[in-house]
């Protein structure tokens, strides 16, 4: 089955996402900062008229900082975050990707077992081969989940044991 991709680079390896989930790509801005927020949310922007919250990858996987030049771009996309009232609630995101390369389509039988990549492997949905070079298809569900809480007495109670 085919299936459209854009790709963009994070740290010199190429990454895609399906592009059923892209609003748009914008040129990297400023965004506002948002107090006690997590490490890798830079803040939020604005586009039509709907706020985005902006996600560093870098940061988000302890990659090497890169100061924004004009390629770094931020990909706008949709994800469904369940909550107790509603059960298909849209969150708008943009992902700073140090360059956006282009929509390309692919077969996802092309799918390879593994290969070397600097993010965990979690938040790697598949692995194509694309041109000779692995192409690291990110799972949305994993990397928008709500970070885990730790539930001390829990963890205290395993501890006393």
């Amino acid at each position: 089955m085919i299936q459209n991709y854009l790709t963009f680079t994070v740290a010199e390896h190429v990454y895609a996402i399906n592009v059923s989930s892209v609003l748009e790509v914008l040129n990297f801005k400023v965004s506002t900062s948002v107090p006690c927020a997590l490490p890798y949310i830079e803040g939020l922007i604005y586009s039509r008229e709907q706020g985005i919250t902006v996600v560093n990858l870098r940061k988000m996987f302890n990659l090497p900082e890169h100061e924004a030049d004009k390629r770094t771009k931020i990909i706008v996309v949709e994800v469904q975050v369940p909550t107790d009232e509603v059960t298909n609630h849209i969150v708008l995101y943009g992902l700073v990707a140090d360059s956006v390369q282009d929509v390309i389509q692919i077969y996802e039988e092309t799918r390879i077992a593994d290969a070397e990549c600097l993010i965990p492997k979690e938040f790697i949905s598949f692995v194509l081969n694309y041109e000779d070079k692995p192409l690291f298809v990110l799972d949305f569900n994993k990397l928008f989940e709500e970070p885990k809480t730790v539930n001390l007495e829990e963890n205290l109670a395993l501890v006393n044991m």
